[in-house]
């Protein structure tokens, strides 16, 4: 499956934040949204989530144009995990992941089918909070939460996720968990985007990047797009995000690293 933007011009209140966007999302794959602050990832990605329509252009999942779609037939396809989202503390880690079979149950429907049940404990299990599933979501870490928030979008059994920057507020320990939960995912055939900022967790994780650029009183386009090695060069680096980088290889696993300076 794909998940696609074509020509793709989004903001808010007819005010252009980002344009001309083409982007090609595929199952089994990870595409990592990257630049500076304020080019506009979340507004690109909330586009991709059907939050907010585009001014121009068309995304379409599988050649369907995803306005054409009712809201709950889009979510059976796509699940969106926000840079932070408030729920009830008493909340349990088990009843926040089965809101997330909601666009699989009819409003009438009070009870968890054998599906939903099976759904909720797939996704536990896939991102390692199965053993978190009777606490409440107030005793849990950042790191904790953040696995719990994409079991939930997980549960949708969804084509594709997408993810806004769900490890800036997270330790190295479970920035590194987190990767892990997601290179697990992309191995079991999801396709996700995600917004990153970390240039080393781009280079280790993405088969694919879309690097943003601004430039002063114009909306933000696209500087670069496509295999992670082609994109994540040193010029192109430094052109988007105004610092200096320099790139090296890592001896022990021959990967690339990127250092950074003003």
């Amino acid at each position: 499956m794909n998940l696609t933007a074509k020509s793709l011009t989004a903001g808010f209140d007819n005010v252009v934040v980002v344009e001309d966007v083409q982007l090609n999302m595929t199952s089994g794959n990870i595409l990592a949204i990257a630049g500076p602050n304020g080019v506009g990832k979340s507004t690109l990605l909330k586009s991709l989530a059907r939050l907010i329509k585009p001014i121009h252009g068309q995304i379409e999942i599988s050649g369907q144009d995803i306005w054409t779609l009712s809201a709950r037939d889009f979510a059976k396809q796509v699940s969106y995990v926000p840079q932070s989202q408030e729920f009830e503390q008493d909340l349990t880690v088990h009843e926040l992941v089965a809101l997330g079979r909601n666009p699989h149950q009819e409003w009438w429907s009070w009870n968890a089918s054998a599906e939903d049940r099976e759904a909720v404990k797939d996704a536990l299990e896939k991102t390692s909070t199965w053993d978190l599933r009777s606490k409440y979501l107030g005793n849990l870490s950042g790191g904790e939460r953040q696995r719990a928030l994409i079991a939930t979008a997980l549960a949708q059994r969804p084509q594709f996720m997408l993810l806004d920057e769900p490890i800036s507020h997270l330790d190295f320990r479970y920035q590194l968990e987190l990767v892990d939960v997601l290179d697990s995912l992309r191995k079991q055939g999801l396709g996700v985007a995600v917004i990153l900022h970390d240039l080393n967790i781009i280079a280790k994780l993405a088969d694919k990047v879309l690097l943003l650029a601004k430039r002063d009183g114009q909306p933000s386009t696209v500087l670069a797009s496509g295999a992670t090695s082609e994109v994540m060069q040193s010029d192109r680096l430094q052109e988007a995000f105004s610092v200096s980088v320099r790139q090296i290889e890592d001896p022990v696993s021959q990967s690339p690293v990127y250092l950074t300076s003003l």
